[in-house]
This record gives structure tokens, sequence and C-alpha cells, in this order.
């Protein structure tokens, strides 16, 4: 009687987790933009879009460039950025504020860009 128990609950809380909406892939939460040296001026190596597939999780920049500098261009909905230096999102974080760069000492692997309301 207790397992069906047990057994129900663990069902039921897996159903209402499957049930919750994933933030719609095509929408454009945040954008970033790259660059290999320090500053946000040189070595742009281009944009950053983080769509709905990238937000609210621990994500690497692409490629293998070192990045020196992240700029913070626009999100919507008051979604944030944090910046690390390891592809963990565990070392070295750095809260980014928007319209602002991000520029130090250090070569930045992994961001994530969470939203509230998603």
């Amino acid at each position: 009687m207790h397992f069906t128990t047990i057994l129900a609950s663990a069902i039921a809380l897996a159903m209402g987790a499957s049930a919750m909406p994933a933030p719609p892939a095509d929408t454009r939460y945040a954008q970033l933009r790259l660059f290999g040296e320090p500053g946000c001026s040189a070595q742009n190596e281009g944009e950053l879009g983080v769509y709905g597939d990238y937000v609210n999780k621990c994500n690497t920049f692409p490629g293998d460039t070192p990045y020196r500098s992240v700029s913070f261009e626009y999100a919507i909905n008051n979604c944030s950025l944090r910046v690390y230096s390891d592809v963990t999102c565990h070392l070295d974080a750095h809260d980014v504020p928007v319209q602002t760069c991000l520029s130090g000492d250090k070569v930045y692997r992994s961001y994530e860009v969470h939203c509230d309301h998603l």
C-alpha cells in the first residue's frame, strides 16, 4: 500500500514536470557580442543571440577563440547575464548588466542567461 502511494506520487510529479512549457526556441532573449581582446573593441568575434533553448542553463561560448571581453547588448523581459571563466559555469562568476562590457585579465568560457518568467 505504501509503495503504491509513493509510485502514484512519483508519476504525478513526473507528469507535472513534463507539463511545464519550454521557452519558445525562436525567441531571442538576449544578445551578446564577443571579443578576443579586453575592452570590447578589438578583435570583434561577432554577436551571439541567446534563444529559448539556451535560457536558464549553462552554455559554453562557441568556437575555440579565447574570449577576453563580452558585451551584453540587450535583453528582453528583464533577463540577466552571468559569465564564467570555466566551461561548467562554476568559476569566477561575473554578473554583467545590460549595455555594459565585461573585460578583465581572464578568458571567458561559459555563460548563463537567466529569465525569471520562464
